[in-house]
């Protein structure tokens, strides 16, 4: 029990960490459909967020991101570059 929650704890320290570090880096706000949409957009951001939280699938990667915010599905933001780009993204 203890082992979970300790476990829970680092991962949502980590989370907010490396989204606080992208809005640092690419200059945008603390917004977490800003910072799905950079997940979703750039490969390089994809693997960097998996090694940091030991993830090893994208749908885990992104059911974190849910997790934390589970009213992401509705961005427009989202919706609109999930929509233009359904043949185009790949996720592995």
């Amino acid at each position: 029990m203890i082992n979970k929650e300790l476990e829970h704890k680092e991962n949502l320290h980590l989370f907010k960490t490396f989204c606080s570090f992208l809005c640092l880096t690419k200059n945008k706000k603390y917004n977490m459909a800003n910072i799905l949409l950079l997940y979703l957009q750039e490969k390089e951001v994809r693997s960097l967020f998996k090694c940091i939280l030991s993830v090893d699938t994208d749908f885990e990667s992104i059911r974190l991101f849910l997790e934390f915010d589970p009213t992401l599905y509705k961005s427009k933001y989202i919706m609109k570059y999930l929509n233009s780009n359904k043949k185009k993204i790949t996720l592995k």
